[in-house]
């Protein structure tokens, strides 16, 4: 009886380390995650050319699909997608495979941003 009873404390010191070792290691990678915050109405690219086969693809292809707009937030970071058409991307992405779409490339931030977007759709720039 007394081997029972030890060996059952044993056990519950072997699992509240194993326990503790879990939060450590948790805890050290928490530290490192950088967790985006996205928002309705941001503009993201979506990644998907790593996807590819090894070697389908060259050192200078561009690996990210897009700009698509966030319409809509599913929670735990998942998020349902528009192209610059208005159509809905099928099926919801989730955040890790978003970044944002930066749009500052000259000191006419607003005016370089309206250029590719009228080239995006495939329309001539507003005068």
């Amino acid at each position: 009886m007394f081997q029972i009873i030890q060996l059952q404390q044993e056990r519950e010191t072997i699992e509240n380390t194993a326990e503790m070792h879990r939060k450590k290691v948790k805890e050290s990678f928490d530290k490192k995650v950088k967790k985006d915050v996205f928002a309705v109405g941001d503009i993201v690219l979506r990644g998907g050319g790593w996807k590819d086969e090894k070697g389908k693809h060259g050192k200078f292809d561009n690996l990210w699909i897009g700009p698509f707009t966030v319409i809509k937030i599913l929670g735990n970071n998942t998020f349902v997608l528009q192209n610059l058409n208005g159509e809905e991307i099928a099926g919801p992405v989730n955040g890790r495979f978003l970044k944002y779409f930066h749009t500052y490339w000259g000191t006419e931030d607003h005016c370089t941003y309206s250029l590719y977007i009228s080239f995006a759709l495939n329309k001539t720039p507003a005068q």
